[in-house]
């Protein structure tokens, strides 16, 4: 029996799309490459060979104009994902655009209007919400054994962090350009954000450290240290930990999960105290694999979308989560140079 597939069309072919969005494409089954686009000829004839488009163009316009599609693909800068991304929308497709989907809450609610005002839809690419680990995360946290999640704790870290896509102040840049990804991985287990309060302390223009206090609407706490102190080059950790009743778990690095249940689910095998933890991370061979198989989320992601340009499902993370995640950056940093607490509506 034949899949069907989607015939998509990828506008971008730099750097992170070719190294980490193009290869998951040929593991999806509901997928046709029918064009690639870059405005440099080299890469877009590059990429339509390397992943087997079967065309390839440097002008979006020509693409839309040429092609039957059933959805866009737009990886670049925030300004390309506003701009190109009507242009799709105003041609009657469906898009998935990287994160974050604009440069501010404003032009991000646009976006996903323009939309809607299209009778259409848009996602945008949180590959976190696929991974792995994150997965399996939630499955456990939405347990009945988990009795509700009762706090969230999350730590970020990469190297110094520049200014970026014309927003003068590294330290509001990584808010919007980075840390969106952990503020939408928030939402994903604990639902809308409700109050920030943050602080900021800077070392020096490019390595500065935010600790963020605050909770959801659901009343649930949660405790934020989102920084670029750690590390001399551009090397990321990553840390969530959720609170359970009487049971907790963690997610180190997207690739590890520690989960401490209330009791260990083995009859024969009891043990009193805090060591009943159960672990699970990938071994190297699996790892070596996953990169487009999906412990990162990267193949999750677009196979949703081709799946909901399909009809088969509606995307999991749309356009108006990105302009959600967006406000709730725009918060931090309103919290953070006011020194008050702020509330998100």
């Amino acid at each position: 029996m034949s899949v069907r597939k989607a015939r998509i069309g990828f506008i971008g072919c730099g750097s992170h799309a070719s190294s980490s969005l193009y290869p998951a494409i040929h593991t999806i089954p509901q997928i046709e490459l029918a064009a690639v686009c870059d405005l440099k000829e080299e890469l877009a004839r590059r990429n339509a060979i390397r992943f087997g488009a079967l065309r390839w163009y440097t002008d979006v316009r020509e693409m839309l104009r040429r092609e039957e599609l059933d959805g866009a693909i737009i990886v670049g800068p925030p300004q390309m994902h506003c701009d190109l991304g009507k242009l799709c929308l105003d041609a009657g497709l469906p898009i998935l655009v990287e994160k974050p989907s604009a440069v501010s809450h404003r032009e991000a609610v646009e976006l996903a209007q323009h939309a809607e005002d299209a009778g259409l839809w848009g996602a945008v690419a949180y590959m976190k919400r696929y991974a792995v680990c994150y997965r399996m995360a939630r499955k456990i946290a939405f347990s009945q054994d988990f009795g509700g999640i009762h706090c969230l704790e999350a730590r970020f870290s990469n190297g110094p962090y520049p200014a970026i896509w014309g927003i003068e102040d590294p330290a509001k840049a990584f808010l919007i350009g980075q840390v969106v990804h952990i503020f939408n991985l928030a939402r994903f287990f604990c639902g809308e954000i409700g109050e920030v309060y943050a602080k900021l302390h800077r070392l020096n223009p490019n390595m500065f450290a935010y600790t963020i206090a605050g909770e959801f609407e659901s009343k649930v706490p949660f405790v934020m240290n989102l920084n670029s102190l750690e590390a001399g080059d551009w090397k990321i950790s990553e840390r969530l930990a959720l609170s359970g009743d009487g049971c907790w778990l963690e997610v180190e690095d997207m690739l590890c999960l520690n989960y401490h249940p209330r009791s260990l689910p083995l009859q024969e095998f009891k043990v009193g105290g805090r060591t009943q933890t159960i672990s699970w991370s990938p071994e190297w061979t699996e790892l070596m694999a996953t990169k487009a198989e999906g412990a990162f989320g990267y193949r999750g992601e677009i196979e949703s979308f081709a799946k909901a340009c399909l009809g088969e499902e509606k995307p999991e993370s749309t356009l108006w989560d990105g302009a959600k995640d967006l406000q709730v950056s725009e918060a931090v940093w309103d919290s953070a140079t006011q020194g008050k607490p702020v509330l998100i509506h």
